[in-house]
């Protein structure tokens, strides 16, 4: 039997700590809409971006495009923010159901649900590794799997846009921004699939 057959099949089981086993709905539609903002926000900085690219250097519309640009950059961070705290509280409550839906199937300690985040350069992959773990332990036991199209894909965009146009105040070049903006859209739209399909693993196998 492979690792991944493994940690599919094993029946949920309690926590050591007897921790309440449940996929919080409400949670899972405020991170859903968190998520939704944030990508709104990534577009409406990408079409302000566009539109500072056309502007002529040195006009009064440049300079007022140049206004919205800083602003939505601005908005984008605190966004981000906000999301962040809904997500990271969301993905723990996945990481304490799927330790009880396979206990011996995590690489790293849960503390690493958040702090991997937190840290530069290993924010990069260690998360991954958090994720792919939980997905693990949420798959079907008929098709178990630790990662999928959906959730590579939506990581690889995720890192890509960071790397492109990191949500802070700070500004790059325009070109840089613009395609980090683009990223950070379609990573948006991914994720939100990623925690409703994640969410209604775990419902499935909770239930069963």
């Amino acid at each position: 039997m492979s690792h991944d057959n493994a940690i599919a099949i094993s029946p949920p089981v309690p926590s050591a700590a007897r921790e309440p086993l449940f996929v919080p709905k409400a949670m899972t539609t405020v991170v859903v809409a968190a998520l939704g903002v944030c990508t709104l926000v990534n577009a409406a900085l990408l079409v302000a971006q566009l539109r500072l690219h056309l502007a002529a250097d040195g006009s009064y519309a440049a300079f007022e495009r140049e206004m919205w640009v800083g602003n939505l950059t601005g908005i984008r961070l605190l966004a981000f923010l906000l999301t962040g705290f809904v997500f990271l509280r969301w993905l723990w409550q996945m990481r304490v159901n799927a330790e009880a839906l396979a206990p011996g199937g995590h690489r790293m300690k849960r503390g690493w649900t958040t702090g991997g985040w937190l840290i530069p350069v290993v924010c990069f992959f260690v998360p991954k590794r958090i994720i792919n773990d939980i997905w693990a332990a949420s798959s079907p036991p008929d098709n178990p799997r630790r990662t999928g199209v959906l959730l590579t894909s939506w990581w690889l965009l995720f890192v890509a846009a960071q790397l492109l146009a990191y949500p802070a105040t700070s500004r790059g070049p325009l070109s840089t921004e613009m395609a980090g903006a683009a990223l950070y859209v379609i990573a948006g739209v991914l994720c939100i699939g990623v925690v409703r399909r994640l969410a209604s693993m775990q419902r499935v196998r909770l239930r069963g």
